[in-house]
């Protein structure tokens, strides 16, 4: 049962649901049902579906519009022509009334007490400090049932994105419920003719400033379609090189706290390789890195990699 407008969300701060469950889609309407029948097996009822359909041509829309007719859930639904996630993303953040907003991948699906265990966790946080605290991030599953990559080093802790990938890289996917009114912060930036940017790069800015509470506790199995992201890295890589290049100018930048010297090398040949992608060139770059020496040593194995990454494209006549 949702609550009135009016009242407070177990976090104290005002909302129509608990949760916002956001779905972007593309071409999935022969997965959306599983997600979709995922979000109606929650043990807690308290949210609402936000679908932004990133210009589908396969009858998404009228599936969406028999679930809204089983009125099982609130279901928002927008259209709109292909623009990519981060578009979608910013809209779903517009047209959100939950206090918490989480992300469930078209080809994916939740685990049936997945936002009962993020709300538990969360009101175990002391109610002083939860200005403090972003959300509550946990694990994913592989479709085998095994955990997606690494766990925390605790099965509870407080921490950051940033933090935790201090002396240790974090394998495998994560999902999180981040407060709205926080995530409407920090907005994707939109990059004129790129659909794609890293979805760490808005845990990573929010890190500055928020904790999130961390739990070895599986929210959502992961699936990853034939035609995904994760099957076609390198050419979502190269359609989308100005969101690259701007994710690791940070991480060498803004973040460089965070990394040793070994991961700001590493971090500086993606930059080089990516800014190169972009038309910045070497005499640019020169002038806006923190680390010039480090850019510098950099630099041969940053020009390497994209010359590499010319013929592949070329290769693969991309």
């Amino acid at each position: 049962m949702t609550q009135d407008p009016q009242e407070k969300t177990p976090q104290g701060k005002e909302g129509k649901y608990t949760f916002t469950v956001f779905i972007p889609t593309y071409n999935r309407a022969h997965t959306l049902p599983e997600a979709l029948d995922s979000i109606a097996r929650q043990t807690f009822r308290d949210f609402e579906v936000v679908v932004i359909d990133d210009g589908s041509s396969d009858g998404t829309a009228e599936l969406v519009d028999t679930y809204k007719k089983k009125n099982l859930f609130p279901i928002k639904y927008f259209y709109q022509e292909n623009s990519g996630i981060p578009t979608a993303h910013n809209r779903a953040l517009e047209m959100s009334e939950g206090a918490f907003f989480l992300i469930l991948g078209s080809d994916d699906s939740m685990l049936p007490d997945a936002l009962a265990n993020i709300l538990e966790q969360w009101t175990l946080i002391p109610e002083p400090e939860k200005d403090g605290f972003a959300g509550v991030m946990g694990l994913c599953l592989k479709e085998s049932g095994v955990i997606s990559g690494s766990k925390f080093p605790e099965d509870v802790m407080d921490s950051n994105y940033l933090e935790i990938n201090r002396d240790r890289t974090l394998r495998g996917e994560k999902r999180e419920a981040i407060r709205t009114e926080i995530l409407r912060k920090y907005p994707y930036p939109i990059i004129e003719g790129e659909k794609h940017i890293r979805p760490s790069m808005i845990l990573r800015r929010l890190s500055l400033k928020y904790r999130i509470r961390l739990i070895n506790v599986p929210l959502q199995i992961n699936r990853h379609a034939p035609d995904g992201i994760m099957a076609h890295r390198f050419e979502y890589r190269m359609r989308n090189p100005k969101g690259l290049r701007l994710c690791f100018f940070e991480e060498i930048t803004l973040f460089d706290g965070y990394s040793n010297r070994k991961k700001l090398h590493w971090k500086t040949v993606k930059y080089i390789r990516f800014s190169l992608h972009s038309g910045i060139g070497i005499l640019k770059q020169a002038r806006e890195v923190k680390h010039f020496w480090i850019w510098l040593f950099a630099l041969p194995e940053g020009v390497t990699d994209w010359m590499i990454d010319l013929l592949r494209k070329k290769v693969r006549g991309l």
